[in-house]
C-alpha cells in the first residue's frame, strides 16, 4: 500500500523563466502588510525570482531596501510588464483580501506565478465566496477534490484530516482519510532527509484513543482496520500523549483528526517559527501559522512565519517540487 512520491518538474509545468511569486498581504486591518514588508526586507532580492504583492488600494507604496517598487491598480497592468529581480511589483487592489486571494489563486492555477504565499485573513473577509478559510477558497478555485492543511516546523509536522468545521460536525470519512494517507506518504520526500523514511502517526478521535471502544467506536471500527493495511503508518495514537517530546522525531507527520487536536500542540511548541502549506492543490501555496493580530502593537509583531513560508516556496521551486 505504500506509494512512491511523484516529482513534478516546474519546467514541465511551463512556469516563466523568472519565477514570479504571488504574495497576498492579508487583512488590511491587521499585521499582514507589515509582516510582508519585514519578510521581504529580511530576504531581499533572490536570483531568478520576482515578487508580486497584493495589498489594499489605500496602502502606502512599499519602500523596501534593495528593491525598486512599481505600483499598479490591477494585475492586468502588472502582468504585462517585464521586471528585473530587484523590482517589486505591488498591486493596490480596490476590493478586499478575499478578492486578492481569488485573483492570486487564479494566477497560480494558470501558471502565471510559480507559488502563492498568503498572509493572515479574518474569516469574515471571505464571506462573499462562501468560504470559511483560505484553504477552502483555494480548493474551490482549483477544483481539487481533496486538499489538506499541513503545518511544518522545526520539531514536528502536522496534517489535518478536516478543514475549518464546527466540532459537532467532526466525523471520520474513510475515503478522505485514505486520500490523506496516500498524500502524506507521497509528501515525505520534501521533508528533511532525517524524516523522509520515518513512519506517519495517526491520532485517535476519542480520549485515550477510545479505550478499546469504551470511549467511542471510531478507532475500533474505522481507524484500526484501515491503518493495519499500511506498514509505514502507526496508530491510532492516544491524542493526549502523541505529542510528547520523545515522539517528535519518531514520525514524519502527525495526522490529527480535527483542527485544534493538532494545532494546539503545534502552535504551543513552535509559536510563529513555522509555516503552513496546502497538500493536494495543483499549485504551491504556503502561508503563516498565525492570525491577523488586530490587537497587537507594532513592537509585538513577529514576521518569522511569513519569512519562513517565503523561503520554503523558493526552496520548493529550486528543487522542482510541486
Amino acid at each position: 500500500m505504500d506509494s512512491k512520491p511523484k516529482r513534478t518538474s516546474l519546467c514541465e509545468k511551463k512556469f516563466p523563466l523568472k519565477n514570479r511569486l504571488a504574495l497576498t498581504s492579508g487583512d488590511p486591518q491587521g499585521i499582514g502588510l507589515f509582516i510582508t514588508y519585514q519578510a521581504l526586507k529580511a530576504l531581499g532580492p533572490q536570483k531568478g525570482f520576482q515578487y508580486i504583492v497584493w495589498s489594499s488600494s489605500t496602502a502606502k507604496t512599499l519602500k523596501i531596501p534593495k528593491f525598486k517598487t512599481f505600483a499598479f491598480n490591477n494585475s492586468l497592468q502588472a502582468f504585462k510588464q517585464s521586471f528585473k529581480e530587484d523590482h517589486l511589483i505591488q498591486i493596490k487592489h480596490s476590493k478586499g483580501p478575499g478578492d486578492w486571494l481569488f485573483e492570486a489563486g487564479k494566477k497560480a492555477l494558470q501558471k502565471e506565478v510559480s507559488a502563492l504565499i498568503t498572509g493572515p485573513v479574518n474569516k469574515i473577509c471571505l464571506k462573499n465566496y462562501s468560504s470559511v478559510g483560505q484553504t477552502e477558497l483555494l480548493k474551490k478555485i482549483s477544483g481539487a477534490k481533496n486538499v489538506f492543511m499541513c503545518f511544518r516546523g522545526k520539531f514536528f509536522n502536522v496534517i489535518l484530516l478536516t478543514d475549518h468545521i464546527p466540532l459537532k460536525k467532526i466525523s471520520i470519512q474513510k475515503s478522505r482519510l485514505k486520500e490523506l494517507l496516500f498524500t502524506a506518504l507521497s509528501s515525505r520526500f520534501f521533508l528533511p532527509k532525517s524524516l523522509q523514511k520515518k513512519k506517519i502517526a495517526v491520532l485517535g478521535l476519542n480520549p485515550h484513543s477510545g479505550e478499546k471502544g469504551i470511549l467511542g467506536q471510531e478507532e475500533e471500527k474505522i481507524l484500526k482496520p484501515l491503518l493495519k493495511k499500511y506498514s509505514e503508518i502507526e496508530g491510532p495514537l492516544s491524542p493526549d500523549s502523541a505529542f510528547l517530546k520523545k515522539n517528535w522525531k519518531k514520525y514524519s507527520f502527525f495526522i490529527s483528526i480535527y483542527h485544534d487536536q493538532g494545532l494546539i500542540p503545534f502552535k504551543l511548541i513552535h509559536e510563529q517559527k513555522a509555516f503552513a502549506q496546502n497538500l493536494g492543490l495543483p499549485f504551491l501555496r504556503f502561508g503563516v501559522v498565525h492570525g491577523t493580530g488586530l490587537d497587537l502593537k507594532k513592537k509585538e509583531i513577529c514576521h518569522d512565519s511569513y519569512l519562513i513560508a517565503l523561503k520554503e516556496a523558493i526552496k520548493h521551486i529550486q528543487k522542482n517540487i510541486l
